[in-house]
C-alpha cells in the first residue's frame, strides 16, 4: 500500500505528535482472523489517518495494530503483540516478545523496541495504550466478543 514517498523526521514526528479524533463512534473488537480499520483526523481535515485492528486466526493472544497516512499509506506506528514473536532490528539485534514499531527517517518502520508494559491477555487495555501512543484523545468506545472476556 506504500509508496516510495518518506518523510523527514520533522514530518514523521508532527504526524504522530498531532492530536487526534476518531470518525466513529464505536468498533467491535475482530473475530479470529480479522481485521477491522477506521480512520482518526488530526488538526485539519486533510490530516486524516487509518487505524488497524488485527486479530490472530490461531493464537488469540496475538493481534497487531497499525497507524498510517491515509494519503499514501506510509506506517507510522505499529504494535505487535505476541509473546513469542521475534523481530530483527537493521543492527543484528533480535526483538523476542511484543513490540513496537515507530517510523523514523533513517530506518522506515524496520526499528523494533520491546513493549514491556504490554501483556497479551489485556486486549482492551493495549488498545487503548495504542490509541494513547498514536494520541487519539476521542477514540471509539471497543467491544469485544465474549469469547475473549
Amino acid at each position: 500500500m506504500s509508496n516510495d514517498r518518506k518523510l523527514t523526521q520533522a514530518e514523521a514526528d508532527k504526524m504522530l505528535n498531532m492530536l487526534k479524533k476518531t470518525l466513529l463512534e464505536e468498533i467491535e473488537f475482530p473475530s479470529k482472523g480479522k481485521s477491522i480499520e477506521f480512520d482518526v483526523i488530526g488538526d485539519t481535515k486533510k490530516d486524516i489517518f487509518t487505524a488497524k485492528i488485527y486479530r490472530g486466526k490461531i493464537n488469540h493472544l496475538k493481534y497487531d495494530f497499525g497507524a498510517r497516512i491515509k494519503k499514501d499509506g506510509i506506517l507510522l506506528l505499529e504494535l505487535h503483540i505476541n509473546p513469542s514473536s521475534a523481530h530483527l532490528n537493521p543492527d543484528g539485534k533480535k526483538i523476542i516478545g511484543s513490540h513496537w514499531h515507530i517510523y523514523s527517517e533513517k530506518y522506515g518502520r524496520k526499528l523494533a523496541f520491546l513493549a514491556e508494559d504490554i501483556t497479551s491477555e489485556n486486549f482492551v487495555e493495549n488498545t487503548l495504550k495504542f490509541f494513547k501512543k498514536f494520541n487519539i484523545i476521542e477514540g471509539p468506545k471497543v467491544y469485544c466478543q465474549e469469547e475473549f472476556l
